[in-house]
């Protein structure tokens, strides 16, 4: 039953994401991220016991590699056009990375 309240939850915040990327239609993030962004929040102010999330939560991180398949499928499909751009496709991936990293690092150490 934890699950399910879990899940619930989970949805409901990326509903509101939705809503709240429909209203602002300029705003640079996505509806599942602003969703997120509005859990952090409610999370962080205690406003919601993270308990409430985790049984739900928790399976989905399990199986998060799996979720990556049908990209990984769709990615196949433009073969040619990746063998085209390699260093270009290298270079933002190696750039992501090393800003990924650079953001984690500056948030564990002051955050």
């Amino acid at each position: 039953m934890n699950a399910l309240v879990g899940f619930a939850l989970l949805w409901a915040f990326w509903g509101l994401g939705e809503v709240l990327a429909r209203l602002l239609p300029g705003a640079p993030l996505s509806g599942s991220l602003w969703g997120m962004l509005l859990l952090y929040i409610a999370l962080a102010s205690g406003r919601l016991d993270g308990r409430s999330v985790a049984a739900a939560a928790g399976p989905l991180l399990r199986w998060l590699g799996l979720y990556f398949v049908p990209v990984g499928v769709g990615v196949l499909a433009f073969e040619n056009l990746l063998r085209d751009h390699a260093l270009a496709v290298t270079g933002a991936l190696v750039l992501g990375t090393l800003i990924t990293m650079l953001a984690t690092l500056a948030g564990a150490r002051w955050g």
